[in-house]
């Protein structure tokens, strides 16, 4: 079956699974960069809050042997691990976690129309609240326009709660992979592209490795330090940071195809 097939049934099966107090639907929506996922919705009547779980992985599986039933049920199990049994209560979300992750402008505009956001080189630092994580990924709220008219809060106060909170939350590590780069990523290894904003990362990564260095960056998750004192051009290293985005990284997950510099006093764009 094609994947429009392999949705409906997928639904007609989960639907067949879970409790009636559960309603599910397939669910199409805009990610980073533009991209389109479609999933299954599950709403529960007493929560506000719905997860969705994506089906392109599962329809891989189902071109690879795998029938739709055990499939389906896969989806269920996740379900019932993820699903956030109380509540959220709109009113009391500065309880939770504020962070901030890193994305590309030019291929978001839309999406910034519609949610707070600081300008970052060529990118934009967006902000979400961390709900809960388990070993099949996050439950995480995109803040927006409204739930800033909703809290009666400034762009600042959700600045300010993010920048106190993602370092903390998500620690710096950083690796070498060759004898002249790096890469730096949070120990979750996830939306680590952030690291680049923290306030000590760009000092540590220059008394690390004795110089100036440039930063590749290499997807939302992770970038690469590359010494100045290397000799790589701005150019090679962007035809490689544009290679990187068109053949090893997801759509959704590409940050931007700049390179930039620090030199100890700023960031800034060298090669775009």
């Amino acid at each position: 079956m094609n994947y429009t097939e392999f949705m409906n049934a997928m639904l007609c099966e989960i639907r067949g699974q879970v409790d009636a107090q559960v309603r599910t639907e397939l669910y199409t929506v805009t990610k980073n960069n533009g991209t389109r996922r479609t999933g299954i919705l599950f709403k529960q009547e007493d929560s506000n809050l719905a997860p969705t779980i994506y089906l392109e992985e599962f329809y891989q599986k189902y071109l690879k042997g795998q029938q739709v039933p055990d499939l389906a049920d896969s989806i269920c199990s996740i379900y019932q691990e993820i699903r956030v049994k109380k509540t959220c209560d709109c009113q009391n979300l500065f309880d939770f976690n504020h962070v901030y992750k890193l994305i590309r402008r030019d291929a978001n505009e839309e999406l910034l129309k519609q949610i707070p956001y600081e300008p970052f080189l060529d990118l934009a630092v967006v902000y979400y609240i961390q709900i809960d994580n388990t070993r099949f990924g996050s439950a995480a709220i995109q803040i927006r326009n409204e739930h800033l008219r909703y809290w009666r809060v400034e762009k600042e106060e959700i600045r300010r709660l993010a920048e106190k909170n993602t370092p903390r939350i998500y620690p710096v590590q950083i690796r070498q992979i060759v004898r002249f780069m790096y890469v730096a990523t949070n120990e979750q290894c996830s939306l680590g592209a952030a690291v680049m904003r923290y306030p000590d990362f760009r000092e540590r990564v220059r008394g690390m490795i004795r110089g100036d260095f440039y930063i590749l960056p290499s997807s939302i998750h992770e970038v690469i330090l590359v010494p100045e004192s290397f000799g790589l051009e701005p150019e090679r290293m962007q035809e490689m940071v544009k290679e990187i985005n068109q053949t090893g990284v997801a759509p959704e997950e590409v940050l931007s195809d700049s390179v930039y510099y620090f030199d100890g006093e700023e960031i800034r764009i060298v090669a775009k």
